[in-house]
């Protein structure tokens, strides 16, 4: 994870004994707040990036939630957007112009609205009518070529987390293959839905869960602090990967955490 000095209101919480990962979780006060850290922490780990290789690879996430952060992160400055590549954590099997899409959230919300060069967009292309299988090959192939050397190590990957503790599209109840950078999946209703794999979280080199809501708090301590069950709870495989992830969130949503 990335270095400095922790913002006022964080705290560390240690996976039980056995279970990988440790989990930095960072709290604002509110979602105006959170919204605000959010997009200025991502935009210094994008300007890291692009001083560091000169490029920066970032998975970015879909909801309601996110929408403030995206909004406040194409208003960042000094911010080179055009060598910036970003890419939705997962997409529905709708076109970008639909409501429901993430695609098309990140284009209104970011892309739209930063003056100047914008950053390349890696498209599920759910809209196309082709199959699961082949839009997953497809996209896994933008995400490989991204880095000449083949491995897809994104510099930054924000997610949401549901109450269900789910993450990006990976749902309870589902044994996913822990090899796979991008499979297609299902929600509990039935819709088809692509999504970022289990590899492809682990390769993340900051990976952070973006929550807020009184709502979310019961199933944030379980993530955070319960036994390490990713079949029950996705959103543990990136809170508590072996290398490490964070979670940033409201007051509301760490009110149940031990010390909060």
């Amino acid at each position: 994870m990335g270095g400095g000095k922790a913002p006022e209101g964080s705290r560390e919480a240690v996976a039980e004994v056995g279970a990988p990962g440790r989990c930095r979780v960072l709290v604002q006060p509110g979602p105006e707040a959170l919204a605000r850290f959010a997009a200025a922490t991502a935009s210094l780990v994008i300007r890291q990036a692009l001083a560091s290789r000169g490029a920066a690879l970032v998975g970015l996430p879909g909801g309601e939630t996110p929408r403030r952060f995206l909004e406040l992160l194409a208003e960042q400055p000094d911010v080179d957007w055009g060598r910036v590549v970003v890419l939705p954590a997962d997409e529905r099997a709708v076109p970008p112009s639909d409501p429901r899409s993430n695609e098309g959230m990140i284009r209104s919300c970011l892309l739209e609205r930063i003056a100047g060069t914008a950053p390349r967009l890696l498209s599920w292309e759910a809209g196309s009518g082709l199959g699961a299988a082949e839009l997953c090959a497809n996209f896994q192939r933008q995400f490989l070529s991204v880095d000449p050397a083949g491995t897809p190590v994104m510099d930054l990957c924000v997610l949401g987390m549901g109450q269900d503790g789910h993450t990006a599209s990976l749902f309870p109840g589902r044994a996913y293959d822990q090899r796979s950078l991008a499979l297609a999946s299902t929600s509990p209703t039935g819709e088809p839905r692509l999504s970022l794999g289990p590899a492809a979280l682990r390769a993340a080199g900051r990976l952070a869960l973006l929550l807020a809501g009184a709502e979310k708090s019961e199933t944030l301590v379980r993530v955070v602090e319960g036994p390490y069950d990713p079949v029950s709870l996705p959103a543990q495989l990136a809170a508590r990967r072996p290398q490490g992830g964070e979670v940033w969130c409201d007051a509301a949503a760490a009110a149940r955490l031990a010390g909060g």
